[in-house]
């Protein structure tokens, strides 16, 4: 029986769906037996050749790109230099304002890199000398111009870990310890290139916004927790760092009045001026907050409580003293027993992740501030350059580190959009570590500890006790585990818990939303006259958490001998689908009823094919032309 095309259509929802669906029978996701795969699978070792059909593609592409940049970087970088030096020329003040912008961050971060050092557990020149080979490198091949790396709290707080007395490798001696960082992240950096050579940076995306404020409340806690050694002495060593956690004694007031209420002078002290400083005039927008507030510190700690009241707080040059010396190239030479290897890469899975997250991050909120598009070969340069600096920085002993948010935001507030801004703040880093070494030494250990807090009430996500008062129930829950598996466990760990349990909500969310208009029409199918079908039109997406919902849509006992299924506004998600489908039609066959399965997309249709029973798809699938609504008169 073939409609009449004069005949009136209803417009119902199924009609209607009927005849968008005629309309458009040419279009790809339409079922078309010319356009299906074939029914024979394939044999099933044939994946074996096939990739390494794609990988011999990927590797040769990749070569190839890399022969054309290798002969082509010549001319590139002198073309490059030559713009570069007819820009500035043409254009002096911009080049005046990026060095003088590169000048305040790269002040800035002096006493960030000392107290992030102290976290760390590592000598304050290490933090330094990594500050400046992650600026320079980062700033001249990172991906995001402006852009600020730096030795940065979400490294130091796990490799305060590797370092610690009682940590994985406490057996072995400080210097050793040492050296193994200094592997750990020369590797950290090599597989921080393996991840911008496989294109990994669009992996961020799978972050939820609830998985970030916990890192970051997580990461805040840290912070706070590891400058709590700052109300602690050690009498049993030279330097505070060479004690043991056994040797280390807390401050108290019942012995150590004025110490104590010093250290805690220092800690308020800084605290106003960076949160007051901002705000005088003038003065406050040239010189940095952070260093005006370790400049007060250093004066009242060295003429008045020194002076005055006899009394001293522990400084850089008691704790861990620095030597203005130039980067030199060492290799880290590192035992070689299981453990120590195993940890080591540990540390560097770990690290690598961190950074490459906390970079690729603060990559987009660069973007958001300056109205650029973002790009994934952006966010894939930027984790090239983070690994190339953190490999540098493990060949001449510094601690390695990642792109600062902070400073970022700073210097491209303050106009910067160039590479000079952030190449420069790594040039004057090296400057001030030659020239500067002995007023680093000393600055009081507690005024460095008010920086940090400060940098902590910046970190932590105040709005999380909104969520907490007024959002879902999942959010919240999400929240507080990221932050304490951050806390208890390891940062790197917590963002993957955090997206797991992402996507189990929105799993389980996603599962109640399958739905379907069912209604009960007399229908011709391939010419033959069908009274009372069930005819299911189901809408929404099909996979392991809403396969019993969609199950729960039939009754076998009470629907009649012929049941279609319309996937027009559905998708088969998963094998979880399939499987459903499969059981769906196999239990109405073995009751003598039948299911015609109509509308399926060429994608669902493959993967129909790919796992199921091919005889019994040949019985079940229809092409929407072979059925015809008998009332309207209508090709459903």
């Amino acid at each position: 029986m073939d409609p009449s095309p004069d005949s009136p259509k209803v417009a119902d929802p199924l009609t209607k769906a009927s005849d968008e669906s005629a309309r458009n029978s040419s279009e790809e996701s339409e079922y078309d037996d010319s356009k299906l795969p074939s029914a024979q699978r394939e044999p099933f070792l044939a994946f074996i050749p096939q990739v390494g059909r794609w990988a011999g593609n990927v590797v040769s592409n990749e070569i190839g790109v890399a022969s054309k940049a290798i002969v082509g970087f010549p001319s590139w970088s002198t073309n490059f230099l030559t713009d570069t030096y007819t820009y500035y020329r043409e254009n002096p003040r911009v080049l005046f304002s990026e060095i003088i912008s590169g000048f305040t961050v790269a002040i800035m971060q002096v006493p960030e890199s000392i107290a992030f050092s102290f976290v760390a557990g590592v000598p304050p020149l290490s933090g330094l000398q990594a500050t400046f080979w992650m600026a320079v490198i980062t700033g001249i091949t990172g991906g995001k111009p402006g852009m600020i790396s730096g030795a940065a709290g979400a490294l130091a707080v796990v490799v305060a870990d590797l370092t610690s007395d009682d940590g994985p490798i406490k057996d072995l001696s400080v210097e050793e310890r040492l050296n193994v960082l200094y592997m750990t992240m020369f590797v950290c950096g090599l597989m921080q290139i393996g991840m911008a050579w496989l294109r990994l940076a669009k992996v961020v995306r799978l972050i939820p916004e609830t998985g970030l404020i916990g890192f970051m409340n997580g990461l805040a806690i840290i912070i706070f927790m590891a400058q709590l050694p700052a109300f602690q002495y050690c009498d049993e060593q030279d330097l505070f760092i060479e004690c043991t956690l056994e040797q280390r004694k807390w401050l108290t007031f019942q012995d150590h009045f004025w110490q104590v209420v010093l250290s805690l002078v220092h800690v308020a002290l800084c605290m106003a001026i960076m949160k007051f400083w901002p705000s005088v005039p003038k003065l406050g927008k040239w010189i940095p907050a952070s260093l005006m507030g370790l400049l007060v510190g250093t004066l009242l700690e060295h003429t008045l409580f020194r002076e005055a009241f006899n009394v001293a707080t522990r400084t850089v040059e008691e704790t861990a003293p620095i030597k203005g010396n130039l980067p030199k190239f060492d290799w880290p030479a590192i035992p070689s027993d299981s453990n120590t290897v195993s940890t080591m890469f540990e540390f560097a899975i770990t690290l690598a992740i961190i950074g490459g997250v906390e970079s690729v991050l603060t990559l987009q909120a660069c973007n958001e501030i300056t109205d650029t598009v973002p790009e994934i070969s952006d966010s894939n340069q930027e984790l090239f350059a983070q690994g190339l600096a953190n490999l540098a920085s493990g060949l001449f002993s510094a601690m390695g580190g990642d792109a600062m948010i902070g400073q970022s935001t700073i210097n491209i507030m303050n106009g910067a959009r160039h590479r000079v801004s952030s190449t420069m703040s790594g040039v004057f880093m090296l400057l001030f570590i030659v020239a500067l070494s002995s007023f680093i030494n000393l600055l009081p250990v507690s005024t460095l500890t008010g920086v940090l807090f400060m940098v902590v009430l910046s970190t932590f996500q105040w709005k999380t006790f909104v969520i907490l008062r007024y959002g879902r129930l999942s959010d919240s829950a999400a929240i507080l585990l990221v932050t304490l598996i951050a806390v208890f466990f390891n940062l790197a760990v917590a963002i993957g818990v955090g997206i797991v349990f992402s996507a189990l909500v929105h799993a389980w969310d996603s599962g109640a939303h399958v739905d379907a208009e069912i209604v009960y029409k007399d229908l011709v199918i391939n010419d033959e006259d069908c009274a009372g079908v069930k005819y299911v039109h189901v809408k929404g997406a099909i996979f392991f958490s809403s396969t019993r919902k969609f199950v729960s849509m039939f009754n076998i006992a009470e629907d009649p001998d012929t049941v279609i299924i319309d996937f027009k506004d559905a998708l088969i998600i998963d094998h979880s689908a399939v499987a459903a489908i499969q059981g769906i039609c196999h239990r109405f066959e073995k009751a003598d009823k039948r299911v015609l399965l109509t509308n399926v997309a060429l994608k669902d249709h493959g993967r129909l094919h790919r796992t199921g029973d091919h005889e019994a798809l040949k019985r079940q699938l229809r092409h929407h032309s072979d059925i015809v609504d008998v009332e309207s008169n209508v090709v459903t």
